[in-house]
């Protein structure tokens, strides 16, 4: 018997989500052949077996997040024979009349043990290490986002009062109509007749669609909202004369790409700016661990990609600051071109310290980025446009038509106060405005 435990997928990774077994328990698999597919945060990989023979229990179900190292299948000698488990209907656990199991000693008690009990009118107790739910009813409040308080607050009218999948179906039809509960306070659940029948959740228009969000997409909103949560946003935006960045990959895209074979884009120069002020800022390379700010050594850039089903992943150039503008250019062709084709390993999208986002590709003045956490800072890159500025020279001033940009700096105010934060964008309009072809062509 072997035991397939759920692998280590990076250094950073520390779980990993069941998409799909492509075997099914008592099917015969070869070693290396595809056992299964998992997500690890935006990235899904395809995992081989680690041995020949025939899958003879999968223990983790689609859906289930498991930490690294756990069991999460086992596969036998092949042709071993496989026990049968008996067969279940969707709603047996609800209609059963088991005993009910003691506090902390069973597996199906809750996950979320230490929220205070909600009480009915009656003022009796439902605890949540009391009451049992089935894997049917679990899943269904997993799926729709049913907090364990809501969940502990519905009337079930199964045997012995077990809440059953009708149960669920009519709370779900209905929660929008439920009074929300005072913050710090027990929510009060009203006391209402079983129904009779299941009740018609709510009619939508014709017009409209209703898409299910994708696995990604749901991480992206966890983590967005997240971030918001955790760290106290504050936004300056400077304004930086471009012109000579144009100028110089007008004047060296052709030659820069005989020789290197990537194509001269204004990215890698914006990064190389970046990096040179961080080096002069290290507090905004840090992150926040509890009440500690930790001093990063290496600045591992995230730079934000467009993917072509319109979501948004992070891959991160490690040790940045040891590149040569080459190396810069290259890295970033290399990230962009696999994330679009979602061939990231799990390692390239963790681990950043900073992050730069380019709205201004697609058309955007300016962009007020989300930080990436736990980074303390993310720069937003808005559209270079041609526009008149008023110039200083001998003659005095002048209007001229020069290439512009907006830069907006996003940083965490626990730790960035506001001078900081505008020094360092200050000194990075500086290093742009003189930047010059000499790393380009060496």
């Amino acid at each position: 018997m072997f035991d397939v435990v759920m692998p280590k997928m990076g250094e950073s990774i520390t779980e990993g989500t069941i998409l799909e077994w492509k075997k099914k328990v008592g099917e015969s698999i070869n070693k290396d052949e595809t056992l299964l597919e998992i997500s690890t945060d935006k990235v899904d990989s395809e995992i081989p077996s680690p041995a020949t023979g025939t899958v003879v229990e999968i223990i983790a179900q689609v859906n289930d997040t498991i930490p690294v190292g756990d069991v999460i299948a086992r596969i036998g000698a092949t042709g071993e024979k496989v026990d049968s488990p008996p067969e279940k209907t969707e709603d047996v656990a609800d209609e059963t009349s088991e005993p009910q199991p003691e506090p902390n000693s069973n597996p199906e008690i809750p996950l979320i043990a230490d929220i205070p009990p909600v009480h009915t009118q009656k003022d009796e107790v439902i605890s949540s290490q009391k009451r049992f739910y089935s894997p049917l009813v679990k899943s269904i409040a997993k799926e729709e986002g049913i907090t364990q308080p809501e969940l502990d607050s519905i009337q079930g009218t199964g045997r012995n009062g077990r809440v059953n999948k009708s149960d669920m179906l009519n709370f779900i039809a209905n929660r929008g109509d439920k009074i929300a509960p005072v913050m710090g306070e027990s929510p009060i659940v009203q006391q209402t007749p079983p129904p009779t029948s299941p009740q018609k959740p709510k009619q939508l228009a014709m017009s409209d669609e209703v898409e299910p969000m994708s696995r990604m997409r749901k991480r992206i909103a966890e983590h967005m909202v997240q971030s918001l949560q955790t760290s106290a946003h504050v936004y300056t935006v400077v304004e930086a004369d471009v012109t000579n960045l144009v100028n110089i990959r007008s004047e060296n895209k052709e030659n820069f790409k005989a020789k290197s074979g990537v194509n001269l884009t204004y990215t890698p120069m914006l990064l190389d700016a970046c990096i040179r002020v961080i080096q002069e800022f290290p507090l905004m390379n840090a992150s926040l661990d509890g009440d500690n700010i930790v001093h990063h050594r290496n600045i591992n850039m995230g730079v934000a990609v467009a993917l072509p089903d319109d979501n948004l992943i992070v891959p991160v150039i490690h040790s940045s600051e040891e590149k040569n503008f080459l190396g810069l250019a290259r890295s970033v062709s290399d990230l962009a071109g696999r994330a679009r084709e979602n061939k990231l390993t799990p390692d390239e999208i963790f681990g950043s310290t900073f992050t730069v986002t380019n709205p201004g590709v697609f058309g955007g003045l300016f962009g007020m980025g989300i930080i990436n956490q736990p980074n303390v800072g993310i720069l937003s890159i808005g559209s270079f446009q041609k526009r008149p500025v008023v110039k200083e020279t001998e003659y005095g001033d002048t209007i001229v038509v020069r290439s512009m940009v907006y830069l907006t700096l996003s940083y965490d105010h626990r730790i960035i106060d506001g001078a900081y934060g505008t020094k360092f964008l200050a000194r990075l309009v500086e290093i742009i405005e003189q930047y010059n072809s000499d790393k380009i062509q060496n």
